[in-house]
Protein backbone atom coordinates (compact mmCIF):
# COMPACT_ATOMS: atom_id res chain seq x y z
CA UNK A 1 0.00 0.00 0.00
CA UNK A 2 1.72 3.01 -1.20
CA UNK A 3 1.31 5.76 2.02
CA UNK A 4 -0.69 8.56 0.87
CA UNK A 5 -3.26 10.83 2.74
CA UNK A 6 -6.55 9.80 1.58
CA UNK A 7 -5.61 6.02 2.20
CA UNK A 8 -4.36 6.87 5.75
CA UNK A 9 -7.68 8.47 6.57
CA UNK A 10 -9.86 5.75 5.71
CA UNK A 11 -7.58 3.31 7.91
CA UNK A 12 -7.39 5.89 10.65
CA UNK A 13 -11.28 6.06 11.23
CA UNK A 14 -12.37 9.47 8.42
CA UNK A 15 -14.37 7.84 5.37
CA UNK A 16 -13.69 8.72 2.41
CA UNK A 17 -16.39 8.24 -0.26
CA UNK A 18 -16.47 7.63 -3.97
CA UNK A 19 -19.53 7.43 -6.56
CA UNK A 20 -19.16 3.06 -6.22
CA UNK A 21 -20.23 3.33 -2.33
CA UNK A 22 -23.48 3.72 -1.06
CA UNK A 23 -24.08 6.84 0.84
CA UNK A 24 -23.98 6.35 4.46
CA UNK A 25 -26.68 6.93 6.47
CA UNK A 26 -27.11 10.84 8.25
CA UNK A 27 -26.62 9.01 11.28
CA UNK A 28 -23.92 7.35 10.48
CA UNK A 29 -21.99 10.14 8.83
CA UNK A 30 -22.32 12.21 11.70
CA UNK A 31 -21.03 9.51 14.35
CA UNK A 32 -17.85 8.76 11.94
CA UNK A 33 -17.60 12.61 12.29
CA UNK A 34 -17.43 12.97 15.60
CA UNK A 35 -14.88 9.83 16.23
CA UNK A 36 -12.24 11.16 14.17
CA UNK A 37 -12.06 14.35 15.26
CA UNK A 38 -8.59 15.31 17.41
CA UNK A 39 -10.71 16.17 19.90
CA UNK A 40 -12.23 12.84 20.71
CA UNK A 41 -9.99 11.30 23.90
CA UNK A 42 -9.38 8.11 21.85
CA UNK A 43 -7.25 9.97 19.36
CA UNK A 44 -4.54 10.14 22.59
CA UNK A 45 -4.65 6.37 23.40
CA UNK A 46 -5.43 4.97 20.18
CA UNK A 47 -2.61 3.52 18.37
CA UNK A 48 -1.37 4.96 15.50
CA UNK A 49 -3.11 8.51 15.82
CA UNK A 50 -0.83 8.81 19.24
CA UNK A 51 2.34 7.58 17.29
CA UNK A 52 1.02 10.55 14.89
CA UNK A 53 0.45 8.96 11.79
CA UNK A 54 0.16 9.85 8.96
CA UNK A 55 2.59 12.55 9.11
CA UNK A 56 5.30 10.25 10.96
CA UNK A 57 6.24 8.99 7.74
CA UNK A 58 6.09 9.04 3.95
CA UNK A 59 7.46 7.08 0.89
CA UNK A 60 10.60 4.84 1.11
CA UNK A 61 10.51 5.63 5.12
CA UNK A 62 12.95 3.22 6.78
CA UNK A 63 13.64 5.95 9.96
CA UNK A 64 13.12 3.12 12.95
CA UNK A 65 14.53 5.08 14.99
CA UNK A 66 12.03 7.66 14.48
CA UNK A 67 9.29 5.30 15.01
CA UNK A 68 10.97 3.45 18.70
CA UNK A 69 11.09 6.93 20.04
CA UNK A 70 7.58 7.84 19.47
CA UNK A 71 6.73 4.26 20.59
CA UNK A 72 8.37 5.22 23.63
CA UNK A 73 5.96 7.94 24.50
CA UNK A 74 3.38 6.09 23.42
CA UNK A 75 3.85 3.12 25.65
CA UNK A 76 4.76 5.10 28.72
CA UNK A 77 1.26 6.89 28.66
CA UNK A 78 -2.05 4.81 29.40
CA UNK A 79 -3.85 3.44 26.61
CA UNK A 80 -7.07 3.07 25.65
CA UNK A 81 -9.49 1.11 28.16
CA UNK A 82 -11.42 -1.74 27.11
CA UNK A 83 -14.70 -0.23 28.03
CA UNK A 84 -14.07 2.98 25.99
CA UNK A 85 -13.56 0.45 23.06
CA UNK A 86 -16.67 -1.37 23.84
CA UNK A 87 -18.44 2.01 23.73
CA UNK A 88 -17.21 2.49 20.34
CA UNK A 89 -18.30 -1.31 19.14
CA UNK A 90 -21.62 -0.45 20.69
CA UNK A 91 -22.14 2.97 19.06
CA UNK A 92 -21.05 1.75 15.64
CA UNK A 93 -23.80 -0.60 15.78
CA UNK A 94 -26.44 1.85 16.96
CA UNK A 95 -25.93 4.50 14.47
CA UNK A 96 -24.40 2.07 11.40
CA UNK A 97 -26.40 -0.77 11.15
CA UNK A 98 -28.50 0.06 8.66
CA UNK A 99 -25.19 1.42 6.55
CA UNK A 100 -23.17 -2.36 7.11
CA UNK A 101 -23.68 -3.36 3.60
CA UNK A 102 -21.22 -4.58 0.90
CA UNK A 103 -21.18 -1.38 -0.46
CA UNK A 104 -19.77 0.32 2.19
CA UNK A 105 -16.42 -2.21 2.97
CA UNK A 106 -14.23 0.00 1.49
CA UNK A 107 -14.92 2.66 3.94
CA UNK A 108 -17.58 1.77 6.84
CA UNK A 109 -16.20 -1.88 6.79
CA UNK A 110 -12.41 -0.94 6.83
CA UNK A 111 -13.42 1.75 9.56
CA UNK A 112 -14.97 -1.04 11.69
CA UNK A 113 -11.83 -3.66 11.13
CA UNK A 114 -9.25 -1.21 12.33
CA UNK A 115 -11.45 0.03 15.35
CA UNK A 116 -11.56 -4.08 16.48
CA UNK A 117 -8.17 -4.31 16.05
CA UNK A 118 -7.21 -1.14 18.25
CA UNK A 119 -6.78 -2.83 21.22
CA UNK A 120 -4.79 -5.74 20.73
CA UNK A 121 -2.37 -3.48 18.51
CA UNK A 122 -1.67 -1.44 21.21
CA UNK A 123 -0.46 -4.46 23.16
CA UNK A 124 1.43 -5.78 20.30
CA UNK A 125 3.46 -2.37 19.37
CA UNK A 126 4.70 -1.98 23.23
CA UNK A 127 5.72 -5.93 23.36
CA UNK A 128 9.45 -5.63 24.20
CA UNK A 129 11.74 -7.91 22.20
CA UNK A 130 13.51 -10.56 24.88
CA UNK A 131 16.66 -8.83 25.34
CA UNK A 132 14.73 -5.90 26.31
CA UNK A 133 16.81 -3.81 23.97
CA UNK A 134 14.03 -2.41 21.57
CA UNK A 135 10.57 -3.05 20.59
CA UNK A 136 9.10 -6.33 18.82
CA UNK A 137 8.08 -4.78 16.19
CA UNK A 138 11.04 -2.81 15.67
CA UNK A 139 13.19 -5.70 15.48
CA UNK A 140 10.66 -7.07 13.03
CA UNK A 141 10.70 -4.11 10.73
CA UNK A 142 14.52 -4.37 10.88
CA UNK A 143 14.86 -7.58 9.84
CA UNK A 144 12.23 -6.82 6.99
CA UNK A 145 14.29 -3.93 5.79
CA UNK A 146 17.66 -5.50 6.22
CA UNK A 147 16.55 -8.82 3.79
CA UNK A 148 14.78 -5.97 1.22
CA UNK A 149 11.42 -7.30 2.12
CA UNK A 150 8.79 -5.32 1.74
CA UNK A 151 5.29 -5.76 3.33
CA UNK A 152 2.89 -7.79 1.12
CA UNK A 153 5.87 -8.14 -1.66
CA UNK A 154 4.72 -4.76 -3.14
CA UNK A 155 7.71 -2.15 -3.85
CA UNK A 156 5.02 0.82 -2.80
CA UNK A 157 4.46 -0.80 0.76
CA UNK A 158 7.67 1.02 1.79
CA UNK A 159 6.83 3.10 5.01
CA UNK A 160 6.53 2.74 8.37
CA UNK A 161 3.01 2.62 8.41
CA UNK A 162 2.76 -0.52 6.34
CA UNK A 163 5.74 -2.06 7.78
CA UNK A 164 4.06 -1.52 11.29
CA UNK A 165 0.64 -2.40 9.89
CA UNK A 166 2.37 -5.66 8.32
CA UNK A 167 4.15 -7.34 11.44
CA UNK A 168 1.11 -6.71 13.94
CA UNK A 169 0.62 -9.87 13.35
CA UNK A 170 2.90 -10.78 10.63
CA UNK A 171 0.41 -13.29 9.09
CA UNK A 172 2.03 -14.75 5.83
CA UNK A 173 5.87 -16.24 5.18
CA UNK A 174 5.79 -15.33 1.75
CA UNK A 175 8.90 -13.12 0.60
CA UNK A 176 11.32 -14.68 3.39
CA UNK A 177 11.37 -17.89 5.26
CA UNK A 178 10.57 -20.48 8.32
CA UNK A 179 13.65 -18.90 10.33
CA UNK A 180 13.01 -14.97 9.40
CA UNK A 181 8.99 -15.29 9.86
CA UNK A 182 8.93 -17.62 13.16
CA UNK A 183 11.29 -15.52 15.14
CA UNK A 184 9.93 -15.20 19.21
CA UNK A 185 9.29 -11.60 18.68
CA UNK A 186 6.75 -12.66 15.70
CA UNK A 187 5.41 -15.79 17.93
CA UNK A 188 4.35 -13.48 20.90
CA UNK A 189 2.71 -10.88 18.89
CA UNK A 190 0.79 -13.29 16.97
CA UNK A 191 0.06 -14.96 20.21
CA UNK A 192 -1.53 -11.71 21.50
CA UNK A 193 -3.98 -11.22 18.65
CA UNK A 194 -4.93 -14.84 18.91
CA UNK A 195 -5.94 -14.62 22.31
CA UNK A 196 -7.84 -11.09 21.93
CA UNK A 197 -9.70 -13.09 19.07
CA UNK A 198 -10.35 -16.03 21.12
CA UNK A 199 -11.29 -13.73 24.01
CA UNK A 200 -12.82 -10.55 22.78
CA UNK A 201 -15.04 -11.81 19.81
CA UNK A 202 -15.91 -9.30 17.09
CA UNK A 203 -19.69 -8.30 18.08
CA UNK A 204 -19.77 -7.07 14.24
CA UNK A 205 -18.62 -9.11 11.02
CA UNK A 206 -15.11 -7.86 9.95
CA UNK A 207 -15.84 -7.62 6.28
CA UNK A 208 -18.80 -5.96 4.61
CA UNK A 209 -18.74 -7.95 1.57
CA UNK A 210 -16.97 -11.37 2.73
CA UNK A 211 -17.99 -13.45 5.41
CA UNK A 212 -14.97 -13.12 7.47
CA UNK A 213 -15.01 -13.39 11.57
CA UNK A 214 -12.45 -13.31 14.96
CA UNK A 215 -12.91 -16.76 14.66
CA UNK A 216 -11.96 -16.99 11.38
CA UNK A 217 -9.48 -14.77 11.62
CA UNK A 218 -7.76 -16.93 14.38
CA UNK A 219 -8.33 -20.32 12.81
CA UNK A 220 -5.89 -19.30 10.16
CA UNK A 221 -3.86 -17.19 11.97
CA UNK A 222 -2.82 -20.14 14.73
CA UNK A 223 -2.56 -22.66 10.97
CA UNK A 224 0.28 -20.24 9.82
CA UNK A 225 2.24 -20.53 13.06
CA UNK A 226 1.13 -24.24 13.29
CA UNK A 227 2.45 -25.56 10.33
CA UNK A 228 5.56 -23.41 9.99
CA UNK A 229 6.89 -22.13 13.38
CA UNK A 230 5.25 -25.62 14.73
CA UNK A 231 4.21 -23.37 17.97
CA UNK A 232 0.21 -23.51 19.33
CA UNK A 233 -1.28 -19.88 19.81
CA UNK A 234 -3.43 -19.15 22.66
CA UNK A 235 -3.30 -19.92 26.22
CA UNK A 236 -0.69 -22.75 26.40
CA UNK A 237 1.34 -20.92 24.53
CA UNK A 238 5.48 -21.22 24.12
CA UNK A 239 7.73 -19.60 21.90
CA UNK A 240 9.70 -22.34 19.83
CA UNK A 241 13.06 -21.37 18.55
CA UNK A 242 13.09 -22.03 14.87
CA UNK A 243 15.75 -24.85 13.58
CA UNK A 244 16.03 -24.36 10.17
CA UNK A 245 16.54 -22.00 7.45
CA UNK A 246 14.36 -23.09 4.76
CA UNK A 247 11.73 -22.01 3.15
CA UNK A 248 8.10 -21.77 5.04
CA UNK A 249 5.40 -23.90 4.45
CA UNK A 250 2.55 -22.39 2.61
CA UNK A 251 -0.93 -23.26 4.85
CA UNK A 252 -3.54 -24.63 2.68
CA UNK A 253 -5.44 -22.13 1.62
CA UNK A 254 -8.73 -21.85 4.14
CA UNK A 255 -12.35 -20.95 3.18
CA UNK A 256 -11.75 -17.23 5.02
CA UNK A 257 -8.29 -16.61 2.71
CA UNK A 258 -10.12 -14.29 0.26
CA UNK A 259 -11.75 -12.81 3.30
CA UNK A 260 -8.91 -12.02 4.97
CA UNK A 261 -7.57 -9.97 1.52
CA UNK A 262 -10.63 -8.61 1.33
CA UNK A 263 -11.25 -6.98 4.75
CA UNK A 264 -8.81 -4.64 3.99
CA UNK A 265 -9.71 -3.38 0.33
CA UNK A 266 -10.41 0.15 0.89
CA UNK A 267 -6.39 0.73 1.95
CA UNK A 268 -5.57 -0.95 -1.60
CA UNK A 269 -7.43 0.99 -3.85
CA UNK A 270 -6.73 2.99 -6.18
CA UNK A 271 -7.32 6.43 -4.49
CA UNK A 272 -8.14 8.34 -7.52
CA UNK A 273 -11.02 10.48 -7.15
CA UNK A 274 -10.98 9.93 -3.28
CA UNK A 275 -8.39 12.52 -1.87
CA UNK A 276 -11.09 15.14 -2.91
CA UNK A 277 -13.88 14.07 -0.76
CA UNK A 278 -11.86 12.66 2.32
CA UNK A 279 -10.90 16.15 2.50
CA UNK A 280 -14.82 17.27 3.36
CA UNK A 281 -15.18 14.43 6.10
CA UNK A 282 -14.50 16.00 9.18
CA UNK A 283 -11.54 15.15 11.16
CA UNK A 284 -9.70 13.65 8.04
CA UNK A 285 -6.62 12.93 9.25
CA UNK A 286 -7.62 12.38 13.10
CA UNK A 287 -8.17 8.35 13.90
CA UNK A 288 -6.74 5.11 13.54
Amino acid sequence: MKFTTSIAAIALGAVALSSADAALSAGCSTYLATLSTATNPLAKCRVYTALGFPELTHAKDHDTAKLQKALTDYCAAPGCTPEQYAGVFKDLQANCASDMVAANQDTLGVTMYMWYLSAPQRDAVCLQNDAKTANCVIESINTMIARAQFPNDNPNEDDLYTYLQYVTPMQSAKGTNATAFCTSCNQQVANIFSNYYTKTPSPFALNLAQSLTSASLNTDLMYQYKTTCSVNLGADFKPIKPTGTGAASSPKPSSTDAAKSGAMSGLTQSTAGVFAAAAAVAGLMAVF
